[in-house]
């Protein structure tokens, strides 16, 4: 019987409307008695005629009050301080109001309620009404919650989000689950009880209570200023140590109704776990810059692309141009821009970077005056099996980009470059160096008046073919998890980041600076295989498995942000720095890079990777078939441009 009628009340609630009819009941019968009490509990003495009337204008009033404050809306099992504080508010609003009414109502009028019976009846209603409540929900929980639950959970913070998140998991009744203990970092509130479940420190709770209890989930519910000063790596770490799925709550933006469910937890993603500093940027620096200008970005579908279009469109620059070749993701980015803004004044461009005649039409019709070039083939291996497709796309889309720019009078041009530009092992990060290089030569290059930036940055966490994806994936699988080398490190940013720094930096810059962003520490990729494993709720190595595949070809063990011949100087931002420049003598430089584009569709592979490593000397393959190369003597610069 007793399993039948809690799984009853475990889907079924009171309605409001029974609640409502109980504290009016309540009232009433508070107004009787407090008459019985100034007649010394004589019920002969009473007059019913007058009583009558009396309860039908104590009635309308505190109607009216109910109404207002709603405290019969709320779930009576579970009802909190914030119920209770309804009550009272409710109840006193009534009596102020009867007071007032008999100020202006006679004595000798029918309706009139000597301000003794008021005050009476209002303390007795009030306490029934309270007691009612916390012996309802005092008899449910001892005797009808159901038992035992399923899950143990704790929450991190006992402050108002943590308590909006407690009630929230004990208004769900699908879940079976049970919150046995708040763990916080303020002192005065450790050893206190909160709804009847204690608060603990951080130490105690992670030591003693979660292991004792079997707890099997933590969501941590405290603001992102105070989750800064907690260290949020510091919680996570902990909880993957005791095995614990981790959840925090989603922003307030996204609550149905500005109220808290168990649906808006969320399951902490890895880039969460960057643990660096908000990013500030000079937002009146950038909207000055953009209010007026036509921005092009070229490979706008892709990550990186995407999100600087997001930014731009977010600082209602005057026009945006999307350009990319990719087809589904253009369409796609579009539609999510005309739905998430009001009037984003923006156009679509489908176009290869590597076609200047398509580009120089572009150029003629919209005059950008603000270029963002993230286009560039971005895989390290398949750039490794197809160099020409480097050499066409990221150095030959790159240096069409600038000259077009230098001939129509672009204000601004800024490359986004990558830390496997620095001292590279591969095809893709060589050229990437080389448009660094060409872009380098153009700013020094005397009469140019186009501002040249280039932003250098490490991998970007998310990003379309990156390995967090790719981690995700083969977790939902059930692994393995394929690493490439157990000691292989990577810088990690998150996109949002990265392109705040972009747009930021784009804006410093007076022309031919690289700047190089703050990266913080790099990540062993096995810890972060290992984290993401955890996150899901799984145990690394035994619920899901992971495995070296050793490194690909062209893939180095850790990635530089500078290399040796470049030296930093500090920016305004503390996130931002520069590279020393370093000398280039454009006639060389186009002359080579513009032979080794002309020939690029006529030539080797070979002659291709070899005339590489020539504009950039401290190419040294890795891992590659390009290996061989490293053992032939490089011919002087001049000399390769030289080759037919």
């Amino acid at each position: 019987m007793k399993n039948k009628l809690s799984k009853y009340l475990s889907v079924n609630y009171l309605p409001r409307w029974i609640i409502l009819i109980f504290d009016m009941s309540v009232i009433v019968f508070s107004l009787i008695v407090a008459h019985l009490l100034f007649n010394r509990l004589h019920i002969s003495l009473l007059d019913w005629r007058l009583i009558f009337w009396q309860i039908i204008a104590i009635i309308s009033v505190y109607m009216v009050g109910f109404l207002g404050f709603r405290p019969f809306s709320e779930v009576i099992r579970h009802s909190t301080l914030e119920d209770i504080l309804n009550i009272f508010f409710a109840l006193t609003t009534s009596v102020v109001f009867l007071f007032l009414i008999t100020l202006v109502v006679p004595k000798t009028n029918i309706y009139y309620i000597s301000h003794d019976i008021i005050l009476a009846q209002y303390f007795i209603s009030l306490g029934i009404i309270i007691i009612s409540r916390v012996f309802i929900k005092t008899i449910y929980h001892t005797f009808f919650q159901l038992k035992p639950y399923n899950k143990a959970i704790v929450i991190y913070g006992a402050g108002e989000l943590g308590r909006m998140a407690f009630k929230a998991v004990m208004n769900d009744a699908e879940s079976h689950s049970k919150v046995i203990a708040f763990i916080d970092d303020n002192s005065t509130m450790q050893g206190k009880r909160l709804f009847g479940v204690p608060v603990y420190s951080m130490k105690k709770g992670f030591e003693k209570v979660i292991p004792g209890n079997d707890v099997k989930e933590l969501i941590i519910a405290i603001s992102q200023a105070s989750l800064r000063k907690t260290n949020k790596r510091k919680i996570v770490d902990l909880c993957i140590k005791n095995r614990l799925k981790i959840k925090e709550i989603t922003k307030v933006g996204k609550w149905i109704n500005n109220e808290l469910n168990v649906n808006h937890f969320k399951r902490i993603r890895i880039e969460d776990l960057l643990g660096r500093d908000t990013i500030h940027l000079d937002y009146n620096k950038v909207k000055e810059n953009l209010s007026d200008a036509t921005v092009l970005v070229t490979g706008a579908a892709g990550s990186i692309g995407s999100e600087i279009v997001r930014q731009l469109i977010a600082f209602k620059t005057k026009k945006v141009l999307l350009l990319d070749i990719a087809e589904s993701p253009l369409y796609d980015l579009q539609n999510e821009l005309l739905a998430a803004n009001h009037d984003p004044v923006f156009e679509v461009l489908i176009a290869d970077v590597a076609n200047k005649k398509s580009l120089r039409k572009i150029f003629e019709k919209y005059a950008p005056t603000i270029v963002f070039n993230a286009a560039a083939y971005k895989h390290v291996p398949l750039m490794e099996e197809h160099p020409v497709c480097a050499v066409r796309v990221n150095i030959g889309g790159t240096k069409n980009l600038a000259d077009l720019s230098v001939e129509f009078g672009v204000k601004k041009f800024v490359f986004v470059s990558t830390d496997k530009a620095v001292n590279p092992t591969n095809v893709m990060g060589t050229s990437k160096r080389i448009s660094e290089i060409y872009i380098q030569s153009l700013a020094q290059n005397k009469g140019i008046t186009t501002q040249f930036i280039t932003t250098r940055f490490g991998n970007v966490l998310g990003s379309n073919g990156s390995v967090v994806p790719l981690f995700e994936k083969q977790i939902e699988a059930g692994g393995p998890v394929t690493v490439t080398h157990k000691e292989i490190t990577r810088y990690f940013m998150t996109i949002p980041e990265a392109c705040q720094l972009v747009l930021e930096a784009g804006f410093m810059g007076k022309g031919g600076e690289i700047y190089v962003f703050d990266m913080g520490e790099p990540i062993k990729i096995y810890s972060l295989a290992e984290k993401m494993i955890s996150l899901s709720g799984y145990i690394p190595h035994k619920d899901v498995k992971i495995r070296i595949t050793g490194l690909r070809p062209g893939e180095k063990l850790y990635e530089e942000l500078l290399n040796n011949k470049e030296h930093v100087l500090p920016t305004y931002n503390e996130k931002i720095l520069i590279a020393k420049n370093q000398k280039h003598d454009y006639d060389i430089i186009n002359k080579a890079i513009s032979n080794m584009i002309d020939l690029v569709d006529d030539v080797s592979e070979q002659y291709l990777v070899s005339s590489m490593k020539a504009l950039v000397p401290e190419f040294i393959s890795n891992n590659s078939v390009h290996s061989k190369l490293d053992k032939e003597v490089r011919l002087p610069l001049v000399a390769q441009t030289s080759v037919a």
